[in-house]
């Protein structure tokens, strides 16, 4: 099944298919997010593209995927799942392009 998703700032574009019990969801986020630099804690707005591929499973699973990233989930729900991969990327570690170039230029 083909899936398109917004929220916020984010796009979701892919497909899902159902085994049995296990969805398995394939896609890409795009779009921009609000983040925090480390250094000098400024917002700035990252741009978002990432390929992403999901196992959903119901709980509890033992089980282990090197393809897919195992997301545990009574119900299948995708908007829940988007929400907490831009939660995710939030939490990376992120520059803002002026830190980067202070970085860049700094004298060892």
């Amino acid at each position: 099944m083909n899936i398109q998703k917004k929220i916020d700032n984010i796009q979701f574009t892919g497909e899902s298919k159902k085994e049995g019990d296990i969805y398995l969801v394939e896609g890409k986020i795009t779009g921009f997010v609000e983040v925090e630099c480390i250094k000098c804690l400024n917002t700035f707005k990252k741009e978002i593209n990432e390929d992403v591929k999901f196992k959903v499973v119901k709980p509890p699973y033992s089980g282990f995927d090197e393809d897919y990233d195992i997301i545990e989930q009574e119900k299948f729900d995708l908007d829940e799942i988007i929400k907490s991969e831009i939660e995710s990327l939030k939490l990376d570690y992120n520059i803002c392009e002026k830190c980067q170039k202070e970085e860049f230029n700094k004298e060892f």
